[in-house]
């Protein structure tokens, strides 16, 4: 189409489908590739993903957190009734790095009908032209409605042909439609992974031959060779030879048999035997791997480390920062879903709580937080003292060092003074040798000066 083109004629229809499919297949029968999106689901979304009401009244925030956990479960988040909120964010994910969007349509009942890519299309009978690629839109190019085709499945189980499936018209506000996208004016989203695809196909390949060739190396093969020239005629064949048999010949050949497991050959005069196998991969096999690898990383923001799992490739220092550099690309992918996804369905889920009226109409009630996995400690004992350190000079608070670890500050206070108080109720006493921590910031002199003798005590 041209370098100027516009991005949908860059990503027409058939352009489209053929990225999907190859993310789609990567994703079917590559580990390498399967892993990259695991890995991906793990650190944005996670297993503890929860919405955290923050209002100003905590007896709301549970009865809001309860509310909210019951449209979480499978039979009220998904119109199918198998997915539970957290698994569809998880299948969610997954479609924008596969398919580069997906929708999720509103119900009546609260619950969402969930769409992939390839089945938001304009109708074959669709007669408008202001409908691109399954997408409605104004003079302005906003988009206010979505054409959705459905999949009914047939007698057999399988889906029946597109042509006899049936489209519906959904206006925009009435659907949940994450999509990546990369430049201005595009319509449809991207697969992430499509920047990659042409590097992993390479590398997936060669992975593939090299593993063909390992395991033709693994199996022995003998192979008899006969040395030319000599009266071959004059050679007396062994018993049991077929007199058809063609060794008139002065030139070099080699004649391949088939073995039994502990054979004996009767060889004849003349014949050598020699082991035949692969010598692959060779040396270059694991180099070329790993730059194959950190050529695809670039692609999507992971670091080598995370690609393979394996942290031998550096020392500790740049495995911290390609850690580092992978959780600030995490945490923009957990911005776009935040915006485009998680916000959308709870405000809808608040809305409808306080028109039933089983939640109270307070406009802080739509206040909330999102809890998202949190990264463990690389170096416990170190980044707990910065931390310590940090909060000591104000730069960070207890409850940003709580959620980076991935729980709930007003939780985790909470779990820690009922256990306090239970421990003073069963005459517990627990004494930790590392100083107190001012919040204040400002120096103790008398409890430093304490510690100080209490550490030439002990």
């Amino acid at each position: 189409m041209g370098l100027t083109a516009s991005a949908d004629m860059h990503l027409d229809k058939m352009t489209l489908s053929k990225l999907r499919e190859y993310c789609r297949m990567h994703d079917r029968r590559s580990a390498l590739f399967s892993g990259l999106l695991d890995r991906a689901i793990d650190n944005i979304f996670g297993a503890d993903f929860d919405f955290v009401p923050r209002t100003k009244d905590a007896a709301l925030n549970k009865k809001v957190k309860k509310y909210i956990h019951q449209r979480m479960e499978p039979q009220n988040a998904d119109a199918a009734g198998e997915l539970d909120y957290v698994k569809m964010c998880h299948l969610g994910l997954r479609a924008v790095w596969n398919d580069g969007d997906f929708a999720g349509i509103k119900r009546p009942d609260g619950s969402l009908m969930m769409f992939e890519a390839d089945q938001i299309e304009t109708p074959s009978n669709f007669s408008g032209d202001n409908v691109t690629l399954g997408v409605e839109k104004d003079p302005r190019g906003r988009p206010t409605a979505l054409h959705l085709r459905q999949r009914p499945a047939g007698k057999d189980g399988f889906t029946v042909s597109a042509g006899k499936s049936q489209s519906a018209r959904v206006l925009r506000q009435n659907v949940l439609w994450p999509a990546f996208r990369k430049r201005f004016g595009q319509t449809r989203g991207l697969p992430v992974i499509a920047a990659a695809l042409s590097s992993y196909g390479r590398l997936d390949n060669y992975l593939e031959f090299e593993s063909l060739a390992a395991e033709a190396n693994a199996m022995m093969g003998l192979q008899i060779n006969k040395e030319p020239g000599g009266d071959i005629d004059s050679i007396q064949s062994p018993a049991g030879s077929e007199d058809n048999e063609d060794t008139s010949t002065s030139s070099t050949f080699e004649k391949v048999q088939k073995m039994e497991p502990f054979q004996v050959f009767d060889m004849l005069p003349g014949e050598e035997i020699k082991m035949v196998g692969a010598t692959r991969p060779g040396e270059s096999f694991s180099p070329y791997t790993i730059m194959m690898c950190r050529i695809v990383g670039v692609a999507i923001g992971y670091p080598l480390e995370l690609i393979l799992l394996d942290s031998s490739q550096g020392n500790f220092s740049n495995y911290r920062g390609a850690m580092l550099i992978a959780q600030k690309n995490f945490r923009r992918w957990q911005r776009f879903f935040e915006r485009d996804w998680c916000m959308p369905w709870y405000r809808w889920q608040i809305a409808r709580g306080i028109a039933s009226g089983e939640l109270p109409a307070n406009p802080e009630i739509f206040t909330v937080g999102l809890q998202w996995p949190g990264w463990p400690y690389i170096k416990p004992l170190e980044d707990a003292e910065a931390d310590e350190i940090n909060v000591r000079l104000l730069k960070k608070s207890v409850s940003q060092c709580v959620r980076e670890m991935g729980f709930e500050p007003e939780e985790v206070f909470e779990e820690i003074a009922d256990e306090r108080n239970l421990f003073d109720k069963l005459g517990i006493s627990i004494t930790f040798k590392s100083a107190t921590v001012n919040i204040a910031g400002a120096d103790d002199k008398e409890n430093t000066q304490q510690q100080k003798e209490q550490k030439s005590n002990e």
